[in-house]
């Protein structure tokens, strides 16, 4: 059922493309001309979609005038498919109409109705069925490229049926929109929107059914120099129709045009957004319900000196059945919204160079490709030393029933070049004693306690309580929490004979003689904790509690400052190692 899906959307793609690519070049253009454009652009599927999509042919075109209009109308298309799954592609009756000009015959104004039915035919044999209800293309092309300005696409409804295994997809209505606009001062946009309605399915294999209301995705792309975008659009379209080259060298010489790729462009954002999706077993049980979930992409600044990207993914409203998880653990909405800002330009585009150089020459000798390898990688590694970004957490956010993680971060420069290199992060936990039931694999779960002793009480604005904790890091302390230096969590170097161990928490915990003072010691000074000589969580925390009543650097860690107020003698751990 996955190849269905696929085809239907490049189904759609190619039959655009057909309309884009059949304008008529001549105030009054002859029937021999339409055609031989749309032969033109049929051959040229094979090369420009590296041997993916071919044309395998169709019964013969009915070309005619209708008033002033060109009417093309093929019947019984077929389209072959270079995959291991997918044979061919077979489509009843497709009709291309030219129906006027407009700007004094600079653009060319097209109508394509798609086809009512397609007979998807796999390798094993099996044939898919895909029913278009009330399917047309419309566009506005350059007369003299064949570039499509502006086109839209409108199907009333889609029915995709797999007889031999009963799976069925219904989808409807579905509308697209794509224009490309030249601004007053030279520069240009090309706003995009999809929007599909209405989806049900039913898999038998799982068997699974269930439906999506609504799949919406808006972008939009604009840049200061249309001009540039025309140049870019025709070197990438001689690359994809030139059929003397076979698909490695295209690519080759695809990866050398790559550094001016982003020179057109000033923004590019993309918003995909879903509503209302369920899946249900096929007793009729709800498995999964959603209410929203969607993604967002941006970048800017491509036409400054410094960049920024953006990418964000998000869901509210996730219910699952509790066969599936239990209802505790079930991340109701999450959030995931990172960027990364100050991106040097020019380093991008030496970064994009060194991928080109990087890319093998099929003419070239083994040797000298190795050599353009080493090139490129010392380019690369150049170009990435400038960079010096921004990172940006603008939120990471997830909310179970009883547990909620929030938490926004900055950091500048990188911890591998440490000078200039400082980071600092907000988080907020609502329900902090219920983390350790999420999950039994919970990262530094033994220094949960700890954190407790560490966090700020405060209350939510709905009253709830909290905790909150300021987190840093700077060279040389690399990681502090409200204040508190916590690195020594993170350094594994055992002590030196002689010298009395680091005690901290681990796994398996530590324990022996020293634990044992330690815990005697903590009893002497009114913090309670168990008389176990283990150094288990518990008594970290009770670590943690002397050394914040003593205005200590508080990490629950046992080293020479802490043993020297709680009086403890240099105590070299017992025999047999850490443990």
């Amino acid at each position: 059922m996955n190849s269905a899906l696929w085809l239907r959307s490049a189904v759609a793609a190619i039959m655009v493309g057909l309309a884009l690519a059949t304008p008529a070049r001549a105030e009054e253009p002859d029937l021999d001309r339409f055609k031989a454009e749309i032969d033109a652009f049929l051959g040229r599927l094979g090369p420009s979609s590296n041997g993916v999509v071919k044309w395998a042919g169709s019964d013969p075109y009915e070309i005619r005038r209708e008033g002033g209009a060109l009417v093309a109308v093929i019947a019984n298309a077929r389209l072959s498919f270079e995959t291991q799954q997918v044979g061919n592609l077979t489509l009843d009756r497709v009709e291309i109409r030219q129906i006027g000009q407009r700007e004094d015959g600079k653009l060319i104004e097209l109508a394509l109705s798609l086809p009512k039915e397609m007979t998807l035919s796999e390798a094993d044999g099996t044939e898919t069925k895909i029913a278009l209800k009330d399917a047309s293309v419309n566009a506005l092309v350059e007369a003299g490229s064949g570039r499509g300005r502006e086109t839209t696409v409108k199907i009333a409804g889609t029915r995709i049926d797999q007889a031999k295994t009963g799976a069925w997809i219904s989808v409807g209505p579905i509308s697209m929109a794509s224009k490309l606009v030249g601004e007053p001062d030279g520069g240009w946009s090309g706003p995009v929107e999809f929007e599909v309605s209405e989806i049900a399915y039913f898999i038998p294999q799982g068997p699974v059914g269930g439906g999506i209301n609504r799949i919406l995705f808006k972008g939009n792309s604009a840049g200061p120099r249309l001009e540039e975008l025309e140049k870019l659009r025709e070197a990438i379209e001689t690359l994809q129709n030139d059929a003397s080259q076979p698909p490695e060298a295209r690519g080759a010489a695809f990866l050398a045009v790559l550094p001016t790729i982003a020179a057109p462009f000033g923004t590019i954002r993309g918003e995909l957004a879903l509503d209302g999706l369920t899946v249900r077993s096929v007793t009729g049980e709800a498995l999964v319900s959603l209410a929203k979930a969607g993604t967002t992409t941006e970048i800017t600044g491509l036409d400054t000196e410094k960049a920024s990207i953006r990418f964000s993914i998000r869901h509210e409203g996730l219910d699952l059945a509790p066969s599936l998880l239990e209802e505790t653990k079930v991340p109701h909405r999450v959030v995931l919204d990172l960027g990364v800002g100050d991106l040097s330009t020019q380093a991008l585009r030496k970064l994009l160079q060194a991928v080109g150089t990087i890319a093998a020459d099929s003419a070239a000798s083994e040797d000298e490709n190795q050599q353009k390898k080493q090139q490129g990688t010392q380019q690369m590694l150049g170009a990435v030393s400038m960079l010096n970004p921004t990172f940006h957490i603008y939120d990471i956010a997830v909310d179970t029933e009883d547990v909620g993680v929030d938490l926004t971060a900055e950091a500048k420069g990188s911890p591998l070049a440490p000078k200039g290199y400082t980071a600092a992060g907000e988080l907020v936990v609502r329900g902090f004693d219920a983390i350790p039931r999420l999950s039994a694999g919970t990262p530094f779960a033994e220094y949960l306690p700890v954190l407790k002793e560490l966090g700020v009480e405060e209350k939510a604005p709905d009253g709830s309580p909290r905790l909150d904790f300021h987190l840093a890091s700077a060279p040389p302390k690399w990681i502090t929490i409200n204040g508190n230096d916590v690195s020594a969590w993170f350094d594994g170097a055992e002590a030196k004979g002689g010298q009395p161990r680091v005690l901290k928490p681990s796994d398996p915990p530590m324990q022996g003689n020293d634990v044992k003072s330690l815990q005697r010691a903590l009893a002497g000074a009114k913090v309670t904790v168990e008389q176990a000589g283990v150094y288990n969580s518990s008594t970290a925390a009770a670590v943690a509690r002397f050394q914040k009543q003593n205005g200590m650097n508080v990490n629950g860690v046992v080293d020479g400052a802490t043993r020297q107020r709680l009086g403890l003698a240099a105590e070299a751990p017992r025999q047999g190692g850490r443990n």
